[in-house]
Order: structure tokens, then sequence, then C-alpha cells
């Protein structure tokens, strides 16, 4: 039996697989790439993950229906190490992202250093969502306030708001691979005293409330969830949002107007959009 699983879906343009990494990184995954031209892009997941690869595959054919997605079972693993000749220390603002195995040089300089095993789930700080979270992190007064990240994967936006001075962050997320990984993410980096991370339900009815909402998700699951996320801030507190593709910002925009809350910041990278909002 082989010890993978292979998702595998072409995208006929750059919003198209920008559609495809958002998706892809709403889950918990061993490894991804993107190769050719046009551009293929896959997720791998070890054997016992079969129902998260389907449920990727399930997503990714209900948002890109002309696009042909493929499950296979792999047995070359090459992948799971190849990420190591591609992940190096990198700083996002005054954030530094190191991988377990290197310690950089002016390490000492960094508001916050945040060691990340990229091998767990999803969140290295590589990809443009996560950066745009971490600056957005950077800019509010963290200190003394508290912090929910919906949708933690890996812990990375958990940790460093814990490094950048909240005295209390909720880490939650719906897969247990990614609940497991943030868990040990949370431990390496010493923090565990402040941050609790917890597996929560998709309508996150038991998610903490908090001064700083974080959701690093796409822009279906914001649209969907986006009642219940204001639901889970504070008076004048900010919702932090990212994963959203350009075409959709306009109809995150507008479920955001319809609670209320008002656009304070907005950061775009390529065909991402991230959004900061606060109560009107």
């Amino acid at each position: 039996m082989s010890a993978w699983i292979e998702v595998a879906v072409s995208a006929a343009s750059p919003a198209e697989l920008a559609i495809a990494d958002a998706l892809v990184s709403a889950h918990a995954l061993r490894g991804t790439a993107i190769e050719g031209q046009p551009p293929v892009l896959r997720a791998w997941f070890s054997a016992d993950e079969r129902a998260g690869a389907e449920r990727l595959r399930r997503a990714l054919s209900a948002a890109l229906p002309d696009a042909t997605v493929s499950v296979d079972d792999v047995a070359d693993a090459a992948w799971a190490d190849a990420w190591r000749e591609h992940f190096r220390p990198q700083r996002v603002g005054d954030v530094l992202i190191v991988p377990p195995w290197e310690r950089p040089q002016g390490a000492h300089e960094a508001r916050a250093l945040v060691e990340i095993d990229p091998g767990q789930a999803f969140g290295t700080g590589l990809h443009p969502t996560t950066r745009a979270c971490l600056f957005h992190l950077q800019e509010l007064d963290l200190a003394g306030h508290s912090v929910t990240d919906v949708g933690t994967g890996s812990g990375i936006l958990a940790i460093a708001a814990a490094l950048l001075g909240a005295a209390s962050v909720y880490a939650c997320d719906v897969d247990p691979v990614a609940v497991r990984a943030a868990r040990e993410n949370v431990e390496r980096n010493g923090v565990s005293e402040r941050v609790t991370v917890d597996f929560c339900r998709a309508d996150l009815v038991e998610v903490e409330a908090a001064d700083v909402v974080v959701a690093n998700l796409t822009a279906d699951l914001i649209l969907e969830l986006a009642r219940a996320l204001s639901g889970r801030l504070r008076p004048s507190g900010t919702l932090v949002l990212a994963g959203i593709v350009t075409s959709r910002e306009r109809a995150v925009r507008d479920a955001l107007s319809a609670l209320a809350l008002e656009i304070s910041a907005r950061r775009t990278d390529g065909e991402w959009v991230s959004l900061r909002a606060r109560a009107r």
C-alpha cells in the first residue's frame, strides 16, 4: 500500500492557480509543489489522511469545474525532504521565520523569532497570505491583548502573536493533523503558557472571543463564517482576514459592511488581498 496520496489540479490561468492555491492552503498538508506550464499544483497527504485528500478534491472540483483534478496513490516520498532545500530563514518585517535545523545570524535583532517545522501543516511564512497576516499583526499593538487564530495550520500566526506581546492566544483548526502540528510548534517555541491550541467545530460556536481575531482561510470560507468571526470579536476588536483572491474581495467587503465592520487596512501581494476591519 502506498504511503502517500497526491492531489493534482491543472490551472489554466493565474487566477485559477490562485484559487487552487487558496483551497490547498486551507487544508493541513504534508507538502505542495507547483510545476510545469500550464502549471500543475500538487498536494500530498499521508495514507491515513485520505479523507482530507478527498475533501480537497471535492473543493477544487466545485471551485474550478473546468479544471482536471485527480487523486492518486504515490510511492515516492522524496518531496518530504525537498522543501528543506527551499525553506531558509526569512524575515517578514521584524519577524524572523526559521526552520528547526538552522540558526541564522542576526536573530537577536528580530522582534520575534518563530521556529516552524513546515513538514506538518500549512504555514511556513513563505505563502503570501501568511506573510500578510504577519505584517498585520506587527502593525497592531498586541501588548496585553488577546488573540484568536482561526484555522491555525502550523500555528505560525499564533506563535508570532504571542512573541509580539499578546497576553493570551487561542488557536484552533478543524483538522486534527493541524492541531497536532501547531501544538508541537507551540511547545518548540516555548509559548505554551500563553498559547492554547484546540480542535474547533466548523461553526466556531466554541471559539473564544478576543481583541484580535485572525482568519487566514479562503474567501468562500470567510463569507460562510463572517458572522461567526465578527461574533468572536470583543468590543473595539480587530478582525484580520487573508486568503482572499482579488476577484472575491468585493464580496468579502460587502459581507463585512453588512455586519457593521469597516475596513481599516488593506494589503496586496499578487493575486492575494488581506483586510483588517473594526466595528464602526
